[in-house]
């Protein structure tokens, strides 16, 4: 079963997954209808089944 976090970004985290999320939105076009878990960096999860995600990194 995935981790959840139970942390809060800070303020500049959330202004990096900001920026990240405007940048990729062609890209999460991708994931339509999925639940997707992601950081600055990226896509961390993603899948249909909130409880049961596949692993999947974006580079």
């Amino acid at each position: 079963m995935a981790k959840l976090m139970n942390t809060t970004p800070s303020k500049d985290e959330n202004q990096e997954m900001l920026k990240w999320l405007n940048r990729s939105r062609e890209q999460l076009k991708e994931y339509a209808h999925q639940y997707i878990a992601y950081n600055s960096n990226g896509i961390i999860a993603h899948g249909s089944d909130l409880h049961q995600p596949s692993l999947c990194r974006l580079g």
